[in-house]
Order: C-alpha cells, then sequence, then structure tokens
C-alpha cells in the first residue's frame, strides 16, 4: 500500500482541492484551497490535474514519513522544508523514496503551503470533493486536521500510452 504517515500534524495541516461548490443552499461552504495559485501549481509540477487534493499547511508544517517512492512538490509559504533534515528547493519537483521523513516548519514568509503528490491522496469524494470542510466535519481526512499517526493512502500512478504518468 502506498501511504504518508503523519509523524508531526503541524499547526493545521488538512485535505483541500478545488472546493465543493452548488450545496451553500443547504449551509455546506465551498472550503477548498486557501491559495489556488500555488495549490493549482504544486499539481503541475508533480504531473497532475491542477485540482488534485493536496495537503494544506498553516504557519506550522508537519513531518511526514512516506512508505513508498513518490515525486512531491512544495509550493506557497516558505516554510523551509526538509528531507531527512536536508534543506530541498520548493517549486520544483523533489523526488522521495520509501523510509524519507519530509519536515516544514514554521512559515518563513506566507502563511500557507501546499504538497502535492504524484500518486494523489487516496480518500473519496463527498460532494464531488476531496476538501476539508472542518465546522462541518466532512470530507478530507475523517472531517479533521490532521493528527500524529495518521496515515493517508496515496493512489497507484499509472503510465498513459504516451509514456506520462496519469
Amino acid at each position: 500500500m502506498n501511504n504518508i504517515r503523519i509523524i508531526k500534524p503541524g499547526l493545521l495541516t488538512t485535505v483541500q482541492d478545488n472546493g465543493r461548490r452548488g450545496y451553500q443552499q443547504f449551509g455546506v461552504t465551498v472550503a477548498g484551497a486557501m491559495d489556488n495559485f500555488s495549490f493549482r501549481f504544486a499539481n503541475l509540477l508533480v504531473g497532475n490535474h491542477e485540482n488534485q487534493a493536496v495537503l494544506e499547511v498553516t504557519f506550522l508544517g508537519p513531518e511526514i514519513e512516506f512508505d513508498c517512492n513518490e515525486v512531491i512538490a512544495i509550493t506557497g509559504a516558505d516554510m523551509n522544508p526538509k528531507l531527512n533534515k536536508e534543506s530541498i528547493e520548493m517549486w520544483t519537483t523533489i523526488s522521495v523514496k520509501k523510509g524519507d521523513r519530509l519536515s516544514l516548519s514554521n512559515a518563513v514568509s506566507g502563511l500557507r503551503s501546499y504538497i502535492a503528490f504524484s500518486r494523489g491522496i487516496d480518500i473519496p469524494e463527498i460532494m464531488g470533493s476531496r476538501s476539508t470542510y472542518l465546522r462541518g466535519k466532512l470530507g478530507g481526512f475523517k472531517g479533521r486536521k490532521l493528527e500524529s499517526g495518521d496515515e493517508l493512502p496515496l493512489g497507484e500512478r499509472i503510465l498513459n500510452s504516451t509514456g506520462s504518468y496519469i
């Protein structure tokens, strides 16, 4: 199984995509990523559709362990990302290996960072979205912010006819 394990959750780390639309009349907000540009750009860097679910990290970042090889991108606020305690670049693709640990510290500039995974976060859609709506305890991972010990499933990478991952 392809998972990521949350070692430390950070201040407020949630699963977000572009949100759920068309349910406001029923009291369900759109939710979704707060920084639409950074969210979409992170996905494009790893070859995903721009609306694929990502981790949205607010002010103080998490520590994550990978249970599989993966390609990630981190965009948005600079939270001094490190892979196995070594500084890594933002706004680019990063290859990680099974057992690697990614950590983000406090925001140096900005407020929210986005972590995209080439496999995508494989959680169910609710009302057409994987976004976490905290007040309604809906969507995302169990309708809440991430906690230590949580394991999020990642999808399978599939090659299309042109040799690119879909």
